[in-house]
């Protein structure tokens, strides 16, 4: 796993609960997805799900990789789908994300703080739109259209 120096992690509770998420962007995800379950517009949430984890071989050498999703969510009906944050979006993430999709049951929903289509971003951006066909639903500004009406609620 790649170390990213300027990320911090962050240890703190969500809904009675102590985590220790790699990210802001995890963090402020976690409380959107508590309040969906206070609200009962979910069942339930579970960060970095064990049990919905994927090891594959890649590459021409066979090397294994895992992919451990950020979230697994439940619907009302029982349904279980992947959540998966993402602040930068390497190929190495498309990848498996793709396998992902290709392997297990579970719908993946790709969530971004804010990628748009910029000479900066392109790349991300490009890889992002090469998987939606393979995936459930991706959402490219959830800082505007998720998190911002709700920033109240954060501690970070």
């Amino acid at each position: 796993m790649a170390n990213f120096g300027h990320v911090e992690k962050i240890t703190t509770s969500v809904g009675n609960r102590k985590y220790t998420f790699r990210s802001k962007l995890e963090y402020r995800y976690a409380v959107y997805l508590q309040l969906l379950e206070e609200q009962g517009l979910i069942e339930k949430w579970v960060y970095e799900p064990q049990d919905m984890a994927l090891e594959f071989q890649h590459g021409r050498y066979g090397n294994i990789r895992k992919y451990l999703p950020d979230f697994g969510v439940c619907d009302n009906e029982d349904f279980w789908e992947i959540h998966e944050t993402k602040g930068f979006f390497k190929s190495i993430d498309y990848t498996k994300l793709k396998k992902y999709s290709e392997l297990m049951d579970y719908p993946v929903t790709l969530i971004f703080a804010n990628l748009a289509n910029t000479k900066s971003h392109r790349a991300q951006y490009n890889r992002a739109k090469r998987l939606e066909p393979h995936i459930k639903r991706v959402i490219f500004d959830a800082n505007k259209t998720i998190l911002t009406p709700i920033k109240h609620l954060f501690e970070y």
